[in-house]
């Protein structure tokens, strides 16, 4: 019978739908290293993926039965896929309208916080602070949207919704992007810029760009330093698009004003790090995909990658298509 590995827990709908096709085996514990995930991936014939997980040459090669990586997730920088493409195995991605829409509120969500101290005042509640006297209000002086320019870098699915939300709150938006969108400048309102230009005139920067050989590194200390001192930086990417050392450098000094993040350099985030202790952040622990909506989509969409290749099909999502040849000659000798 065919076996099929789920890295974490997923929306049971799926789990159920995949049962009608294989035996599923969530693992009891996350799979960080390449030497956990070889012993135990090796027996499977396809894995769900939570992005954490290694799948490096070394793992791969040692995974003779596996068929199928499929991303519970749209980012795949966990994955060597060249790797799994001369291996004859499929890598897919969950690139669901439920994702998008839920990235780009959170990423609302963490401007809203950082420039109104949303999690300050809360703490100042709960902590009985609300009491004491005098109240100072200077404590909670927050920064109005309206008027202000926002810079998005990557006007992809999340980013085009992300600069449709700005909107509403009179936002100025501007972009980069590798490619200019002239039909979504049309639609949204937005304009294109340079990248060192949107840098130098942006009150607020959102980074919504998959993570590369180009954009690991993106934002470093010279582009940090080219923001404006009152700017806010808002990550929602991938943490190493932006260098952590230059950030709590840039944060520490008040060079920068603040920054929101829901990803980083490395996950999950130690609570010894420096930026763990900055009062002008915002920190969220790689949540912004997370709503029912968009988690019950993404494994639905996952399974189904799966149960296709499972079937001999090709699946919905492929970042590897030209796999096809290498997973047919794959099945062909009943690997």
């Amino acid at each position: 019978m065919r076996r099929v590995l789920l890295t974490a827990p997923i929306h049971q709908d799926a789990v159920e739908l995949l049962r009608g096709v294989a035996e599923v085996v969530v693992s009891d514990k996350p799979l960080r290293s390449e030497d956990e995930l070889m012993n135990v991936v090796k027996d499977f014939d396809a894995v769900i993926s939570m992005g954490v997980e290694p799948f490096t040459k070394r793992v791969l090669e040692n995974s003779s039965r596996l068929l199928i990586v499929a991303r519970h997730g749209v980012g795949y920088d966990n994955i060597d896929v060249d790797a799994a493409t001369r291996l004859g195995i499929w890598v897919t991605i969950t690139p669901v309208e439920e994702l998008f829409d839920a990235v780009a509120d959170h990423a609302i969500a963490l401007l809203l916080c950082i420039t109104r101290k949303i999690c300050t005042a809360d703490s100042f509640v709960r902590l009985g602070k609300w009491f004491e006297k005098p109240f100072d209000k200077q404590l909670f002086i927050g920064i109005g949207l309206r008027g202000k320019t926002l810079g998005i870098v990557g006007l992809g699915r999340i980013g085009a919704r992300i600069a449709e939300r700005a909107k509403g709150f009179g936002l100025k938006v501007i972009y980069y992007d590798i490619e200019r969108k002239i039909e979504l400048e049309k639609r949204l309102g937005v304009e294109f810029s340079q990248f060192d230009y949107l840098l130098k005139n942006s009150d607020f920067i959102v980074v919504s760009v998959p993570l590369t050989e180009k954009t690991r590194g993106l934002i470093g200390e010279r582009e940090l330093y080219m923001m404006k001192q009152n700017a806010i930086l808002i990550n929602i990417s991938r943490g190493a698009v932006v260098d952590h050392k230059a950030l709590v450098k840039a944060l520490k000094s008040g060079r920068l004003a603040g920054a929101a993040l829901d990803v980083f350099h490395v996950e999950p985030i130690p609570p010894t790090d420096e930026i763990v202790k900055l009062p002008n952040t915002v920190l969220t622990p790689h949540i912004a995909w997370l709503t029912e909506e968009s988690r019950r989509a993404m494994a639905m969409r996952a399974a189904e990658n799966v149960i296709k290749v499972l079937n001999g099909e090709e699946p919905l999502d492929a970042i590897n298509p030209t796999v096809k040849e290498f997973a047919r000659n794959k099945r062909v000798k009943g690997v």
